[in-house]
């Protein structure tokens, strides 16, 4: 029988104003708190204390006083907004210690509430001060599964404790609003794999938690672990989630009985989900061109101006110079005359055609140079020197539209900067993209025509099969993301694989003009990329009919249509590759006679 971590309530309370500031202190941290003065409301100057995190609403600092360790938050409500809250439901310190006590008494695992300062009526004359007792080798959910991640047996005992402590928090009428990994912290040492709540200010407790509450506070666990736990370890906690409801059933007056089995409560969870994910990515979306931690607007040399990346939420696994932190200063400096990063002097030019300028580069950060691409667009026509200059960027909308495929988790090179001169702000006259550059990646198209030509036998098939295993995955994935492509060749997919090719490949998505976010795709999307895919490689020698059949396959039959149906669906898509090539010749032939090339 495994420990169950409990919280225990302070058995009293100690009241006392010391200055300005009211404190309630458990009568069991007094004695030792009372011998171990410190400044709490000042703690720069402790030489105990060390900052954990710092934000505009609040500090996080740990304090070790003589072996016994503390956590002191200190909230400072400088807006409008933030003192309007303060005035109408009290301090947010007072918020927590009232959860933590909430929690202690009904026994869900929290931080224990030590003490808390507040200044004024209901904490509105300054900042409140709440101090927590540190729980021993603990870390954030999401850290300790990325440590136990493929160890099963490690893997089902959290995902049991996970599953206990959430639904015990439900029964006992405990609602957390913000409850994703970062905010549930998990033991290492004695007690392994136990778990605990961690930022109680925006819990709601004392209330029936709802069906729907229920499922979407669930929804909020799901979005951090679908990229990181298989299907399987996710079901089984859903599972241990419905029998721990049954089991705390009486463990509270807001106990209720969800009336769910496990397929209705997996399809709600699968429908809040994504509800959940779309108002995230959103959220995601928006910040590409505002100030944050992660972006900053830039306005590098006079009639420039745009945004750059300070630092990648989530780098893909072929990201080199995304995987550094940047400064607006530095961004300032490198981009002080935009221009040259396409002159032939300072990069290797890899394109130079009637639409855009494309040269490779090294971009000097931390001692390092990693490579980076520069694209700058070039208008060929006088309808599209119109467009560039009142209407939209193609640099712009590509920094917009690879951010949104980064943060929906498919695979395209980071983008790094965009910048744009304006004349008298408003006409726009040049355009700048700087992404990341794929190191030892070679497009799909090449790959098939140099490296599958030389293998043979069953080593070609393992190959080619991993490969449309892989191909099959991002387009249903990039699909199911709400994009369409209408461009969806093999020069625009990067492929990342080494012999003796192992594993599964890298692919990553390149140039963003032909990509729309569409929020739902149809099946017209869907055809329509598969039509590209085919008369990008028809041709092609490392490419058979039968690969391009298995591929199509494999693809057509994942959502549940028959062999039949999906033969019928393979001889329209024939039909329309063979209209796509009849175009793609005319088009050729068309920027001959315009361009003198294609």
């Amino acid at each position: 029988m495994r420990a169950v971590l409990r919280n225990t309530a302070p058995a009293s309370v100690v009241e006392f104003v010391d200055g300005e500031y009211h404190w309630r202190v458990a009568a069991d941290h007094a004695d030792f708190l009372r011998v171990h003065p410190i400044d709490w409301l000042n703690l720069v100057t402790a030489e105990q204390a060390t900052l954990v995190k710092r934000n505009s609403r609040r500090d996080v600092w740990r304090v070790d006083l003589d072996g016994h360790a503390y956590f002191a938050k200190l909230y400072h409500p400088n807006d409008l907004i933030g003192k309007t809250k303060v005035l109408l439901r009290g301090s947010t310190a007072m918020l927590e210690w009232n959860v933590g006590l909430y929690a202690a008494a009904y026994g869900i695992a929290t931080v224990l509430p030590v003490a808390t300062a507040l200044k004024g009526l209901r904490g509105v004359g300054g900042p409140s001060l709440l101090i927590t007792d540190a729980v021993p080798d603990v870390v954030p959910l999401n850290e300790f599964w990325l440590e136990i991640r493929g160890r099963r047996s490690e893997e089902r005992d959290l995902a049991d404790s996970l599953a206990r402590l959430i639904a015990r928090a439900h029964q006992c009428g405990f609602h957390h609003g913000d409850m994703h990994p970062g905010n549930i912290l998990v033991r290492r040492g004695e007690n392994r794999g136990e778990s605990l709540f961690v930022d109680l200010h925006d819990v709601i407790t004392g209330a029936v938690v709802s069906r729907s509450a229920a499922v979407a506070n669930l929804a909020q666990l799901n979005q951090w672990f679908r990229r990181h736990a298989n299907l399987t370890m996710r079901c089984r906690f859903m599972k241990a989630y419905l029998e721990y409801r049954a089991a705390f059933r009486n463990a509270s007056p807001f106990a209720r009985d969800i009336n769910l089995d496990w397929r209705e409560l997996v399809r709600r969870l699968d429908e809040r989900a994504i509800r959940h994910a779309d108002a995230l990515w959103a959220k995601r979306d928006r910040r590409t061109k505002r100030n944050s931690r992660y972006f900053t607007r830039i306005r590098p040399a006079p009639g420039w101006r745009g945004h750059a990346l300070l630092r990648s939420k989530h780098p893909s696994p072929t990201a080199v110079a995304a995987r550094f932190e940047y400064k607006r200063s530095q961004w300032d400096r490198w981009l002080k005359e935009p221009l040259a990063w396409v002159h032939p002097d300072r990069a290797t030019i890899l394109k130079n055609s009637h639409t855009a300028t494309v040269s490779a580069t090294r971009l000097p950060v931390n001692g390092e140079s990693p490579r980076i691409v520069v694209k700058r667009s070039l208008p060929r026509n006088i309808w599209k020197r119109f467009v560039f200059t009142l209407g939209r960027s193609r640099n712009l909308r590509a920094w917009k539209m690879a951010n949104m495929l980064l943060n929906r988790d498919l695979p395209v090179a980071q983008p790094l900067a965009v910048v744009e001169q304006y004349r008298w702000r408003l006409f726009r006259t040049e355009s700048i993209l700087l992404t990341d550059f794929v190191e030892g990646a070679s497009d799909l198209e090449i790959f098939l025509r140099d490296r599958i030509t030389q293998l043979a036998g069953a080593e070609r098939l393992r190959v080619i099969d991993e490969l449309i295993e892989s191909m099959v995955a991002l387009h249903r994935l990039f699909h199911d993301r709400g994009f369409s492509h209408r461009d969806f060749k093999a020069q625009n997919i990067l492929i990342r694989w080494d012999a003796p090719y192992d594993g599964r490949p890298q692919l990553t998505l390149v140039d963003m003009d032909g990509i729309r976010y569409v929020g739902r795709t149809n099946q017209k999307d869907r055809e329509r990329a598969l039509v590209r895919l085919a008369a990008s490689v028809i041709g092609n020698s490392g490419w058979t009919r039968t690969d391009y059949l298995r591929f199509l396959s494999r693809y057509l039959t994942a959502f549940g249509h028959s062999d039949r149906h999906w033969k019928a669906r393979w001889r329209e898509i024939e039909r329309a590759v063979s209209e796509k090539l009849t175009a793609k010749e005319a088009r050729r032939q068309w920027k001959l006679r315009h361009y003198g090339r294609e």
